[in-house]
């Protein structure tokens, strides 16, 4: 149906256009059949887009007035009336009211034009008539010295603006801060139809280098125009350009509204109609670049060259000579594919500093050995390293960064063959840049089309490479065109560079991560620390996607990669578009309004072994497989997530706390089985000695046994009659369960009595879906089950939902012995700081993340003396937040348990958010630090009794909490009395009171 639609819209348009068959076959001659193909695809896409558009212009007519006030700035010269008619009825029709136009006539040699302007009735509207034509920066100039808004917008005097550009603008303005802001674009004909949308990314410093993506809507701050000096007539033609290069030096505070305000008129004067109008145009564009690399890295040390696309071009960065490249290629047999990569580099590569490290995966035919031992003799910059270990992505490359020589690492498949001979040149110099993270390179497959350029996140719900299958033609529609520099969230581990520099500033691959999605997790990790990623489409190799593995996915991937893609599911790929559909490798509209890119659990695009769409129903329960043994002794058995520092927290670290606890009291053995997560080798060296660490194929009789198990396809756990098992999460209860089941029926044993250590109500984590039945299930499973709670109310909840359980045990929250030790030091007058603290973990829906940043985003205007108060979010890492008014909520990230105590010292107010029956840890421990903090009621839970520094919210509105907050603040004291409140909870070295009823139970019959 979409198709006919579509047939039938370019059939109207040839109809309403005649002009447009002509227009085609003078396409088809300058740009040949393939693109025009796409042409036509995006011509049909074109007019239902405009059809869609039409319906959106009259969705409101609300008028909206903000004491900022815009001032566009619009120069003139013998523009066409009707054209510079409706420019200025645009701007009329704006629901936003705070604005002036400040046009400038540059001496029109049409009478007609003046004749317009003088009889333009509208006091906000200001017209100059310059006695002389001084060109369009001369002109527009002299617009701007009218100007007497906070912002000037810049707008040429034949197109449009949307009804609600400077209203979006306003928007974005009071949520980020922003000095520089922009818009998405479309063109608008003489006829009044829409087309050719292009859909930017958000701020994309190498795509500016690249190209004048910023377009329109512009707007920036008139102090940062007057701080630069303005236009300069020198780089007339693209005059926008060298303004925005110039003003990007002073700021990186640039914002982008994804939506289409701005309609640019294609005329025949036009450069939206015929980029070769102004051909002066492309020169200036090269010379402002230069211009900008000059004063940013100094004369002679990059250089902007012209490419064959107009207006596209390729800066390239000077090396220093002793820059060294090691290529790092990881591999298993196939001596014939790897043969023909260490060729193409050695025979195809300019750039001659490099060595080539290939790592022998647990290769096992002879004929590579015998090209091992010949590739060492032939060339002297090729060794071969054992990595006789089970494959592990990740691991693999850091045993490369280990032993590599070069300032440069660049992350090889052997499945590949270099194009291009300044491919490692260009991934070298961009990769050295300070500011840079990863970069990667265009990919083709074996038939010349895209298999790689960049990866967009949560496309496909997960990740894939934009313009996969697509021809490498330059197009600038929907979106940008493959073939241009720019910046990316990640690019595939199939080519990727990093530098030395780098790794050691944000750390290696995350060997949690087996096969896939540490190469975009590094990126991520890139971006959080500040540096940007970067795609060259002009540095080539073929990749022939993984013909060297097999299709397995570890669950472990599917569950980490699921979190890390969790934000960019719910905001988006900063490097792609709200306003494209995610569920499309080739850019191309959204049908409709999604707002968000679906998640689709049924497949996953693998970046480093370029592997795809592997079947997961429900990607936490991978079965666990159960094998009987002859294991005597009583043993307890841990089923934990994770026993990496970073994961060992809260949950984690109280149920090992209780199990190590309960072993120790009762005597028995026991054994940790780790489900979602490789224990680190930092881990294995220096975890308590007491434990071995034992693959799951082993028979050991270790009394303390530590089990990787997260890699678990094909492999099974010795289990015995004497072995009891302890769940930490839902998962880990429901995959245990069911391999008892079919472990009684093929062996007739039957599990002991489960430990089940409940610390919150699971269902709860995934309303009315699928993940809320199982997790309910394992509450209600035939077999027998020890229930322990970590609070009162927690079960007071479950017995109110009726669920039974053999016996129930119950132990209350008590403060982490490091915070007490703090605690018990402070002076009796706690100095406090003009300092809010938020529990802020974006990634977990239940801590209510997005509510708490409403709410804030609220109270900085409400707060008087708001410059004065400092905002910081701790738990997880994400990129600062702007919450308007000069202020913005800075992620610390995970904090150590000392530096916790610091900020719990030093802050006066903080938010908690808990949206379950589970009274969560951060309240309790910030009340006690004299902080006044802002938590929520759930069904019975209220905590304002616990004592007088907590409020407890049952409304729990952004308005209700920004409203306590307030009352609380204009209440600050730099000093407050600090007394010891709730002993039980500072001080009970006896939480787990009931581990010999425990044992005295599963000694039972």
């Amino acid at each position: 149906m979409q198709k006919i639609k579509k047939a039938v819209l370019l059939t109207k348009l040839c109809v309403r256009q005649p002009k447009t068959i002509i227009k085609g076959f003078r396409y088809i001659k300058n740009n040949g059949m393939d693109n025009f193909l796409i042409h036509v695809k995006g011509k049909a896409s074109n007019e239902m887009f405009n059809a869609s558009r039409q319906i959106q212009l009259d969705e409101t007519k609300s008028r909206y007035y903000d004491k900022l006030k815009f001032s566009i700035i619009m120069p003139v010269y013998n523009v066409e009336i009707k054209w510079l008619e409706k420019a200025i009825e645009s701007i009329e029709a704006q629901n936003y009211i705070n604005w002036e136009l400040c046009i400038a006539d540059d001496c029109s040699t049409d009478p007609r034009v003046r004749e317009y302007l003088d009889s333009v009735k509208n006091d906000v509207i200001k017209v100059v008539f310059l006695e002389k034509n001084g060109g369009i920066s001369a002109a527009t100039n002299e617009a701007a010295k009218m100007a007497e808004g906070d912002y000037l917008v810049l707008m040429d005097n034949d197109d449009e603006i949307s009804h609600d550009a400077l209203f979006e603008f306003a928007k974005a303005i009071k949520n980020s801060d922003a000095d520089i802001i922009y818009s998405d674009q479309d063109i608008v004909d003489m006829e009044g139809s829409h087309r050719d949308p292009l859909f930017k990314p958000d701020w994309s410093p190498d795509l500016l280098l690249s190209q004048m993506y910023i377009g329109h809507l512009l707007g920036f701050k008139k102090e940062l125009f007057e701080k630069v000096g303005g236009f300069r007539s020198e780089f007339n033609g693209s005059q926008d350009y060298d303004l925005m290069l110039r003003m990007t030096e002073h700021t990186k505070k640039v914002a982008h509204v994804s939506k289409i305000l701005y309609s640019w008129r294609d005329l025949p004067s036009s450069t939206a109609a015929n980029p070769h109008s102004k051909p002066y145009a492309q020169t200036a564009g090269l010379n402002a670049i230069q211009d900008h690399l000059d004063r940013v890295y100094g004369k002679g040390n990059a250089e902007a060259k012209e490419t064959a696309d107009l207006f596209v071009y390729d800066v390239r960065y000077k090396l220093r000579e002793n820059v060294k490249a090691s290529i790092i290629i990881p591999t298993k047999d196939h001596a014939k594919l790897l043969g023909d990569v260490v060729e193409s580099i050695q025979k195809k590569t300019a750039y001659r500093n490099f060595e080539i490290i290939i790592l022998n995966n647990n290769s096992e035919e002879k004929a590579t050995f015998e090209y091992f031992d010949q590739v060492v003799k032939e060339y002297d910059n090729v060794r071969v390293e054992e990595a006789s270990y089970e494959f592990n992505w990740s691991r693999l490359n850091n045993h490369g960064i280990r032993i590599a020589e070069g300032d440069v690492f660049i992350f090889l498949n052997n499945d590949m063959q270099v194009i291009t001979e300044d491919w490692l040149e260009r991934l070298v110099e961009k990769a050295v840049r300070e500011d840079v993270g990863t970069v990667g390179a265009l990919l083709l497959f074996e038939d010349g089309t895209i298999q790689h350029a960049g990866v967009i996140a949560a496309m496909g719900g997960w990740a894939d490479h934009v313009f996969r299958g697509m021809n490498p033609v330059h197009y600038g529609s929907p979106f940008i065109s493959p073939m241009v520099t720019r910046n990316v969230t990640a690019s595939t581990g199939a080519c990727l560079a990093i530098s030395r520099k780098t790794i050691e500033k944000i750390g290696n691959f995350d060997e949690k991560f087996i096969i896939c999605g540490s190469d975009v997790e590094i990126s991520v990790r890139a971006n959080q620390h500040g540096l940007v990623n970067i795609y060259d489409p002009f540095a080539r190799l073929y990749h022939y996607e993984s013909k060297s593995r097999d299709s397995y996915i570890p669950q472990i991937d599917f569950d980490l990669s699921d979190k890390m893609y969790k934000v960019y599911r719910e905001e988006g790929d900063p490097y792609y578009n709200r306003q494209l559909d995610y569920n499309s490798c080739v850019p191309k509209a959204k049908s409709g309004v999604q707002e968000a890119p679906e998640t689709d659990h049924s497949g996953m695009r693998i970046e480093a072994a370029g592997i795809s769409n592997i079947g997961s129903n429900v990607a936490e329960i991978t079965p666990y497989n159960f094998r009987p043994c002859a294991y005597n002794r009583k043993r307890i058995n841990l089923l934990v997530p994770s026993i990496n520092p970073e994961h060992v927290f809260g949950g984690i670290s109280t149920a090992i706390k209780f199990f190590e606890e309960f072993v120790e009291e009762m005597g028995y053995d026991s054994r940790m089985i780790l489900t979602d997560a490789e224990p680190g080798n930092d881990v294995k060296d220096g975890y308590n000695p007491k434990y071995t660490f034992v693959e799951a194929e082993e028979e050991s009789h270790a009394a303390h046994q530590i089990v990787p198990y997260s890699n678990r396809y094909g492999r099974s756990i010795p289990v015995s009659e004497k072995d009891v098992f302890m769940f930490t999460g839902w998962w880990t209860a429901h995959c245990a369960q069911e391999a008892y089941e079919e472990f009684e029926k093929q062996y007739r044993i039957r599990p002991n009595k489960f430990i089940n250590f409940i610390q919150d109500y699971e269902p709860g984590f995934y309303p009315w879906s699928t993940r809320f039945l199982l997790a309910d299930a394992t509450y209600k499973n035939h077999y027998p089950q020890i229930a322990i709670f970590n609070t009162g109310l927690l079960k007071e909840y479950f017995d109110f939902n009726k669920y039974k359980f053999y016996r129930e045990f119950v132990f209350e929250p008590v403060l982490n012995k490091t915070l007490k030790e703090r605690l018990y030091k402070a002076d009796s007058i706690m100095p406090k700081k003009k300092q809010i603290l938020v529990y802020g973990r974006p990634g977990t829906e239940r801590n209510a993340f997005d509510l708490i940043v409403d709410s804030l985003k609220k109270w900085v205007w409400m707060q008087s003396d708001i410059a004065e108060w400092t905002i910081l979010s701790a738990g997880e890492k994400f990129k600062d937040i702007p919450l308007g008014n000069g202020k913005k909520l800075e992620s610390v990230g995970k904090l150590t348990i000392d530096e916790y105590a610091d900020v719990l010292t030093d802050t006066y107010a903080g938010i908690s958010l808990m949206a379950s029956p589970h009274p969560s840890y951060p309240p309790l421990e910030m009340s006690v630090f004299e902080i006044k903090v802002i938590t929520n009621t759930y069904a019975n839970k209220d905590l304002s009794s616990f004592n007088d520094n907590m409020v407890s919210l049952d409304n729990i509105s952004p308005t209700n909490i920004a409203n306590r907050l307030l009352e609380i603040c204009e209440n600050y004291s730099p000093q407050v009395r600090h007394e010891l409140k709730n002993k039980d909870y500072c001080e009970n070295s006896n939480i787990f009171w009931f581990k010999e009823e425990v044992g005295k139970i599963l000694e039972e019959e």
